[in-house]
C-alpha cells in the first residue's frame, strides 16, 4: 500500500471527525488525482435531510464541478468506510480507477443494523471494467471512530 494511501486517508479521518462534531456519521472522504486531493467531504445525510447525501456522493459531485466533467477516470476514491452500493455504482459511472476504505460494511451495520451488505466483487461481478479496491487503510482507527459514535448515540438512526 503506498504511503500516500494512508495519507489521504489520515484526511479523510479527519474530515469523519468534523462530520461527527456537527452531528453526521462520522464518514469522511476524499477524491485524489494525480496524488492531489482534488476535494474532500463528509456525510450530510442529517443536515442536507438528504439520503443520498454520503461523503462518497458529496465527494464526486463536488469533484465533478471541480474539474468540470464527469469522467473521473485516473481518479481515486478515499472514505474512511467501505462505499454501499450507491455510493460504489456513482463510482463506477464516474470512471473512478482506485477505491481506498478504511472500516469494512460488516463494521458499520454492526453499529447501525441498517446496511446493505452486498459487497463490491458482487456489484461489479459482471463488469467489465473494475476499479482496484483496497480495504482496511488504517481500519482500526476507522473502526474506532465508529465505535465512539455508537457511544455517544444511544438508538442510533442512520
Amino acid at each position: 500500500m503506498p504511503d500516500s494511501d494512508q495519507d489521504h486517508m489520515r484526511v479523510a479521518i479527519d474530515i469523519a471527525r468534523r462530520g461527527f462534531l456537527a452531528g453526521e456519521a462520522p464518514i469522511g472522504a476524499c477524491l485524489v488525482r494525480d496524488g492531489e486531493i482534488v476535494v474532500t467531504g463528509h456525510n450530510g445525510v442529517i443536515g442536507d435531510l438528504d439520503i443520498t447525501a454520503h461523503a462518497e456522493i458529496r465527494v464526486m459531485r463536488e469533484a465533478c464541478r471541480a474539474l468540470r466533467k464527469l469522467d473521473l477516470a485516473g481518479c481515486t476514491l478515499v472514505s474512511t468506510v467501505e462505499p454501499c452500493c450507491m455510493c460504489l455504482t456513482a463510482s463506477h459511472y464516474a470512471h473512478i480507477d482506485r477505491i481506498v476504505f478504511g472500516a469494512s460494511l460488516a463494521d458499520i451495520d454492526a453499529v447501525t443494523h441498517n446496511e446493505l451488505l452486498l459487497s463490491h466483487q458482487t456489484i461489479l461481478a459482471d463488469c467489465d471494467r473494475k476499479p482496484v479496491v483496497l480495504g482496511d487503510v488504517l481500519g482500526d482507527e476507522c473502526r474506532a471512530l465508529l465505535r465512539e459514535w455508537a457511544d455517544r448515540r444511544p438508538g442510533l438512526i442512520t
